[in-house]
């Protein structure tokens, strides 16, 4: 017989051989004999108290997705093999098992609060030797991040990003800042997919608390390392902090250290200090930086405003420039890295998102705009450059275009225009009039832009009509970007 399990309600159905139904069953046992047993099949979904299950009139609840079947150690629950989803006859709703536990716990589908809150973090690092320098991650989409490792985030809110800071001054010095840059991410996202319910606060730090105690066992057992960590996860914001990193949330001009907007975690040993705010739209911005600026005696309040200046004007990168330089003004030594971060709020959470506009810069193909390039000592020069090398380094050249931003960014077309016959070093300052700097105009798809670097195509069109850029790297140096069209 072929009919795997279906043989054997059939046999219990025909021993009440009196009943009209059991003959009902032997026809169709008769009939079915050297086929597939579909019929069968069909019978026990269209009569299913023939097989000791309730009448299809007496079942109650929702109906199954594709791809659930049942399960018999569970009534009233169908499982899907495929997804390892368990699916409830009378809620209609998706359950995990907890391998821990062997529980079973309510899917969670993640909120999308994009239409609310948007974000964007940049970093500026201070060295005078490469190999010793501190390292940022900066990954703006966590969802895409998991996608790339085949991880489901299905269930973590939008927006999703991590900010990371790591300090070469730390305890386990350079070569830990860098394996910790590498390996943090790679630990906590499978921590994050793992559990598909709803995660709570206490649970967001315990988990990023876990993955930096692992990172360290692994990288640097008995020093540790110095890192400070930002982990946002749709309206809530996970900080952990070491080894005197900090990472802080600051609010609107003239509140005080300790107000509920200007919130701080700081780190006091290898274990990580941690926090989770729920984030308001009174929250502006957040900074993550080291214990050489932290302890630099900026006050608190000077470290945010500096930040504040610039990422409010969505420059987070010019922010952290220049808090690194005040902060070396105060004595603080290199390698020095600041990150910091912008939340642009808009709307309700609860509204839906917006459909795109023709003015929306993501819904755009192609934008024109200009650049003021100044090159430095890491830089790659362009093919047939016959101009003298740069003896500037990077740090430099982002302090020489920060002493101009204000300028440019105040001044608008007819200042750049000025500044970049002035003192870009890229071939396109030496067009006339208007057209001083210009890159014509850039497709989306960088792939098109064979001459122009894919960070400036990026920061381009992040751009409306008229704006003034962050300060943008690339590989062939530090540009300012003025989008004219």
């Amino acid at each position: 017989c072929c009919f795997g399990r279906a043989p054997q309600p059939a046999e219990r159905a025909m021993q009440v051989l009196d009943s009209e139904e059991a003959k009902n069953i032997a026809v169709v046992h008769k009939t079915n004999q050297g086929y597939s047993g579909k019929d069968l099949w069909k019978l026990k979904q269209e009569r299913p108290e023939l097989f000791g299950q309730a009448p299809a009139s007496q079942q109650t609840g929702k109906p199954a997705p594709p791809g659930f079947q049942e399960t018999r150690e569970l009534p009233g629950w169908l499982f899907n093999p495929h997804s390892g989803l368990y699916f409830n006859r009378e809620s209609g709703l998706l359950y995990c098992r907890d391998p821990a536990t062997n529980e079973l716990y309510e899917l969670h589908k993640g909120e999308d609060i994009g239409a609310a809150l948007a974000v964007r973090g940049d970093a500026a690092t201070a060295s005078a030797n490469k190999s010793q320098a501190s390292r940022n991650v900066m990954i703006n989409d966590l969802h895409r991040a998991a996608g790339s490792m085949k991880l489901d985030f299905a269930h973590h809110d939008s927006p999703a990003a991590m900010f990371a800071v790591y300090d070469a001054k730390g305890p386990g010095g350079a070569a830990a800042a860098e394996a910790a840059a590498k390996g943090l991410h790679v630990k906590l996202l499978p921590r994050l997919a793992a559990y598909r319910g709803r995660w709570q606060n206490d649970k967001l730090q315990e988990v990023l608390a876990e993955s930096i105690e692992l990172l360290r066992q692994e990288v640097a057992p008995e020093s540790g390392i110095a890192l400070a960590v930002a982990l946002l996860l749709g309206g809530r914001l996970t900080m952990a902090a070491t080894s005197g990193a900090v990472c802080m949330i600051f609010g609107q001009v003239g509140q005080s250290d300790g107000n509920m907007d200007n919130l701080e975690v700081v780190g006091t040993g290898f274990a990580a200090t941690t926090h989770c705010a729920v984030l308001e739209d009174s929250h502006l911005g957040a900074l993550l930086t080291v214990d050489g600026v932290r302890s630099s005696g900026l006050p608190p309040a000077r470290i945010r405003a500096l930040a504040r200046s610039h990422t409010m004007g969505d420059r987070p990168r010019a922010g952290c420039v220049a808090l690194l330089e005040e902060a070396r003004k105060a004595g603080a030594a290199p390698p020095l890295v600041a990150a910091a971060v912008r939340f642009s709020w808009s709307g309700g959470r609860d509204e839906p998102a917006p459909k795109k506009a023709k003015t929306d810069p993501s819904g755009l193909k192609k934008v024109r705009c200009r650049h003021l390039l100044l090159r430095h000592v890491g830089a790659t020069a362009v093919t047939g450059d016959r101009r003298q090398k740069p003896t500037r380094s990077m740090a430099e050249a982002e302090l020489q275009m920060l002493g101009m931003l204000a300028e440019i960014a105040h001044g608008g077309a007819a200042t750049f225009t000025t500044k970049c016959k002035a003192v870009s070093e890229c071939d396109t300052a030496l067009r006339g009039g208007d057209l001083s700097g210009d890159l014509g105009w850039l497709d989306k798809d960088p792939a098109k832009n064979k001459k122009v670097p894919h960070a400036v195509t990026k920061a381009a069109f992040l751009l409306s009509v008229g704006q003034v850029s962050d300060l943008v790297a690339s590989e062939r140096g530090i540009h300012l970007i003025l989008r004219s069209a």
